[in-house]
């Protein structure tokens, strides 16, 4: 798992700020804010309590923004999770399609195509 997947896994499921995580990896706040940002839309991901806090903070936002965020029914939500699911499946299978083609160009050539684990040096 890369840093930035780490740090958008930590944030979501521990609920450490963006400031600690900066700190942390020495990475800036705001971005680390844009990955989980770019994170959640693209996974159509619910936004986390503290979120939900921030933007509904008096000093933060307008009477507007707060009910933005009310919490949508659940048939949407279920709409939602369906479309996920698929969509996981789908991928599922395209890795496997992935895989076993790889399988046999590595037989039929007869040379490993996939990438070693761990770093190596290039020869300078």
């Amino acid at each position: 798992m890369d840093l930035k997947s780490r740090i958008i896994l930590e944030y979501l499921t521990r609920g450490c700020g963006f400031r600690k995580l900066a700190a942390k990896y020495g990475i800036s706040r705001t971005t680390i804010c844009n990955w989980v940002a770019v994170h959640q839309g693209v996974h159509n991901l619910l936004p986390t309590e503290k979120q939900i806090k921030f933007t509904t903070s008096s000093r933060n936002s307008s009477p507007r923004k707060s009910k933005a965020v009310v919490e949508q029914p659940t048939e949407v939500l279920q709409a939602k999770i369906a479309a996920l699911q698929k969509q996981l499946a789908w991928e599922k299978l395209r890795a496997d399609a992935l895989n076993t083609m790889i399988d046999v160009a590595e037989k039929q050539l007869k040379f490993s195509i996939r990438k070693k684990s761990g770093n190596q040096r290039s020869a300078k």
